[in-house]
């Protein structure tokens, strides 16, 4: 239940300026209702053009390490939304959907180590992850040209990482969008929230020409639309 400090501050943040919410709460921990509600805030002032992309992703990043889903004083509130939270996924992954709106898609991702999640990407959206339980390698790129004839793309590694418990990691539009996820840990799952949510049919899966793709900066790909792509 909220209390009625919490529902104050949540009405009053979703009410000003989105400009002004960074100075909110800047060191604390925050709820899942606190959450839930400056993301909504966030992406409904995304979608009105009243914020700069990388200020969404800024505060985006802000709000998910604030996030409080341990302490006794919020974890209880946070279960009860993963319980009630819409369970769907493929072979590469389970997705426990938490937030669903015209303007924001987030949830929990769940992969184990038996493959590798292949390189994809979410076009249009920032994707903000934070890991909650077990680790992850995580390798991001960008396409730096595309051939519409032979459906070759030639891809540049932005990064490539393992990301622990409590670490964070972000895709935008145009840096970093392409990535692929293998777990570390038997399993890992991770916060995995996208203003605005993508469309999946518009997703592309890449798949590297070369096998020993790993430790390579530079990468030719299968560009693969979403429907053709029987793997998935």
């Amino acid at each position: 239940m909220l209390t009625r400090r919490n529902l104050l501050l949540a009405i009053a943040t979703a009410m000003m300026p989105v400009k002004l919410m960074a100075s909110v709460g800047r060191q604390e921990s925050i709820s899942w209702s606190e959450f839930y509600n400056r993301m909504m805030a966030l992406a409904n002032a995304d979608a009105m053009h009243q914020i700069k992309r990388a200020e969404v992703a800024d505060l985006g990043m802000r709000y998910l390490k604030q996030l409080d889903i341990h302490s006794s004083t919020y974890k209880a509130k946070f279960k009860v939304a993963v319980e009630g939270a819409y369970e769907s996924g493929n072979r590469y992954w389970l997705w426990q959907r938490l937030i669903k709106d015209k303007n924001i898609n987030g949830g929990i991702l769940n992969i184990n180590n038996s493959q590798l999640v292949q390189l994809h990407d979410h076009p249009g959206a920032i994707g903000m992850v934070r890991i909650i339980s077990g680790e992850v390698e995580v390798w991001q790129f960008d396409e730096v040209m595309s051939s519409e004839s032979n459906k070759i793309s030639q891809l540049t590694r932005l990064s490539h990482k393992v990301l622990r418990v409590g670490d964070t990691a972000i895709l935008t539009p145009t840096k970093g969008n392409i990535h692929a996820l293998k777990a570390v840990t038997k399993d890992c799952r991770m916060l995995d929230f996208f203003i605005p949510p993508y469309e999946s049919s518009q997703r592309y899966w890449f798949e590297p020409l070369a096998e020993d793709w790993f430790d390579r900066e530079q990468i030719s790909c299968r560009k693969i639309p979403q429907y053709a792509y029987e793997k998935a």
